[in-house]
């Protein structure tokens, strides 16, 4: 009945994705997947994640110790990284940059918001307070050539002033240093000669690509983020270490693929946006194993509404992510975000229109109905009051809800205002999630030139599932997947990616140009050198790495590039000849017929590596569909407002565990899935398929 996998050492595998509400953990044995989920601790997150160990050891009748010992792999995502930047909180940070560049910062490209209203136009945000930033004698030009000295006393002397104002963390961020790093890297080691102990980033380190805008605020951010991250990987380190574990600990990245925690000490920004990261990937592999080619996921948490998209099952890639108005040099999975999670905050505006998110009330105070502190209303105080949630099984029964606070909440805020009923004002604020997130997928598809129809829309999160069919009917999607797993999919999706490690650096390649190719090819090398490297840092031997190249190119005079394709080997003259000949081609591809610059030469401005090792995935349940299978049992019934018809009814409430492969219900109606709760729509079936994801079709 249950299908195991030979690839998977004999013992536990965990993943861990933590959330701005929840915890979610997946526990993997040669024997199947157990999931669990707990409230997330943000005062220290190794509480929060073995809340949740607790909850899965029980379930499998073992101690929480007992399953640390046995467990073999350790996966973590988080969302700590990205609430450090976004917020810009964290280390103090001083930044030493070259003498004539100290509003780089300010400057970030001007003010360019996709909004026509100048009026609307606002500065970037002050990352680093300017008296925290320190001009250096210094000069390094494009190629290489350093016609101005480092003046070492100005160092010193900038060094011994940021550290009298608190500073933490250094940024050293000097013009054209990916060219020549020996400037920033010898005033790395003087900083430290000046403040033992202290965070130094160097800009020709953690990101040695063109563009010093990109590339100084990403050693800014991972400054900034360095100590959280940091603290986060020492709490779980030390008190794993404490319970025996004796495994590989790792953590997840937002390009996919996890990590050493050593590594992410290093670099910190390689975690933003990881968690969404993790249930793409989990997508992907579910995918697969489906048949389906393309795909449209979403992912409801307590704070967020996260979406991508997978075309021929390979996740698009978002370069340079900017964070807001700042450009940074991270790439990673294209994911959208939106304030539409269970934790989102319902209100009225100026005008007098209501309003969800993006604030949310997170794990504390958390929603109205928790009981915990919380007076604004909130999603999921709006899906209690119309009854889909049973406020007596929330968290599988260890936490009851509050529907009478919600409906309180609800009234003063939102239907007293607007002269509404309180089912109303609880409607319209499902209303408002379902549209903002339907509004997330358009720019994951309609945007980036997708017609979601075709695709199959996979929704899973601990919330999603209230919502999926409402909002994959206004993409006009026709199926909708909710995996199995669906409550902690992402923490299941960072157990089934491979390990990854990136690396890019700018070469300047005139690609007819036969001189510049012995550079080239030493710069790959470079990076497999130092992918090696890391890899063996990591555990990981080098006969166990699957190596991929890439391109970035552009008509040589144009700022932006597109992706290049490129042998995987020692390059040639006659390759550049090849490369220049047929770019054109690719960048009509992208661009439309006659494009193309073709007076201008073409221009391989970056390259880059990635290593791959494809760790042992974990088993899975499966079971053939049965014919003819019984209608799941019927748990009860309960009385919900529907959102969308505006009107009262009774509805049946059926049993997940009952619910076996070949099974079907007709809609209205709700699966209680324990950790989650599963609204089938009415002119909607569900149906549970050979692996025991949910179908359900309009």
């Amino acid at each position: 009945m249950t299908a195991t996998s030979t690839s998977v050492r004999p013992g536990f595998s965990v993943g861990v994705d933590i959330g701005g509400t929840h915890t979610d953990l997946i526990v993997a044995s040669p024997t199947g997947l157990t999931r669990s989920k707990a409230f997330t601790t943000h005062d220290d997150y190794s509480r929060g994640i073995f809340d949740a160990i607790d909850v899965a050891a029980e379930s499998l009748g073992i101690t929480t110790d007992e399953l640390v010992r046995s467990c073999h792999t350790f996966i973590n995502s988080s969302t700590i990284v990205t609430n450090a930047v976004t917020e810009l909180s964290g280390a103090k940070v001083g930044v030493l940059i070259t003498r004539g560049f100290k509003d780089t910062f300010r400057i970030a490209r001007g003010a360019r918001k996709a909004d026509y209203d100048d009026h609307k136009q606002t500065t970037p945000p002050e990352v680093v307070a300017r008296d925290c930033i320190e001009e250096v004698t210094e000069r390094v030009l494009y190629d290489g050539r350093a016609p101005v000295a480092l003046v070492e006393d100005e160092v010193r002397a900038a060094v011994r002033r940021l550290k009298e104002k608190g500073v933490e963390a250094y940024a050293v961020c000097y013009l054209w240093s990916f060219a020549e790093p020996s400037h920033e890297q010898r005033t790395r080691e003087m900083i430290l000669q000046e403040h033992p102990g202290a965070v130094v980033m160097i800009s020709s380190e953690v990101h040695p690509v063109i563009r010093e805008t990109e590339r100084f605020f990403t050693a800014v951010f991972n400054c900034l983020s360095h100590r959280g991250a940091t603290r986060f990987v020492d709490q779980i380190t030390g008190e794993l270490a404490r319970r025996g574990f004796t495994g590989a600990l790792s953590f997840f990245q937002g390009i996919g693929g996890s990590v050493s925690g050593d590594a992410v000490k290093r670099k910190p920004m390689t975690m933003l946006a990881s968690g969404p990261a993790g249930g793409v990937m989990g997508s992907a592999a579910v995918a697969e194993r489906m048949g389906l080619k393309h795909v449209l996921v979403g992912d409801m948490g307590g704070t967020s509404f996260d979406t991508a998209l997978l075309h021929d099952l390979k996740p698009a890639i978002a370069k340079r992510v900017a964070l807001g108005q700042l450009q940074t040099g991270v790439d990673i999975i294209d994911v959208v975000s939106v304030g539409s999670g269970g934790g989102s905050l319902a209100w009225i505006d100026s005008r007098g229109v209501p309003q969800v998110g993006p604030k949310s009330a997170g794990s504390t105070p958390g929603p109205v109905c928790y009981g915990k502190g919380g007076t604004q209303p909130t999603v999921t105080d709006a899906t209690v009051t119309l009854g889909l949630l049973d406020p007596e099984n929330y968290l599988k029964g260890r936490h009851s809800l509050d529907v009478a606070a919600a409906r309180t909440a609800i009234e003063e805020k939102i239907a007293a205002p607007l002269g509404w009923t309180v089912e109303q004002a609880a409607a319209g604020i499902y209303d408002i999630a379902a549209q903002n997130m339907a509004d997330a997928l358009r720019t994951v598809s309609i945007e980036r030139g997708h017609d979601p129809r075709p695709f199959t829309f996979f929704a899973y999160g601990g919330g999603l599932g209230l919502f999926a069919v409402e909002v994959a009917r206004k993409l006009g999607c026709q199926t909708t997947v909710v995996p199995d797993n669906c409550a902690a999919f992402s923490a299941q999706g960072v157990l089934m990616a491979d390990y990854v490690r990136a690396y890019n650096r700018t070469v300047n390649w005139i690609m007819v140009d036969p001189s510049q190719v012995a550079n080239v090819n030493a710069v790959l090398a470079d990076m497999r050198a130092e992918a090696t490297k890391d890899a063996s840092n990591d555990g990981i031997m080098v006969d166990d790495l699957e190596f991929s190249v890439t391109g970035e190119g552009c008509f040589a005079g144009q700022v932006w590039e597109i992706t290049v394709p490129l042998p995987d080997r020692v390059l040639t003259a006659e390759d550049g000849a090849a490369l220049a000949a047929d770019f054109p081609s690719v960048y009509e591809r992208a661009y439309g017929a006659g494009t193309a610059w073709l007076d201008s030469p073409a221009l391989l401005v970056n390259v880059g590596v990635r290593a791959t090792y494809h760790r042992p995935k974990p088993a899975s349940r499966e079971q053939e569909p049965v014919t003819g299978a019984p209608t799941p049992t019927r748990l009860s019934q309960r009385e919900v407002f529907l959102p969308s018809e505006r009107v009262a009814t009774t509805i049946p409430v059926y049993a997940e565990a009952d619910f076996v492969p070949g099974a079907t219900v007709e809609g209205p109606c709700i699966l209680d899935v324990g950790d989650t709760t599963i609204y089938v729509p009415n002119g909607s079936t569900c149906g549970r398929d050979r692996f025991f994801n949910f179908t359900i079709t309009n």
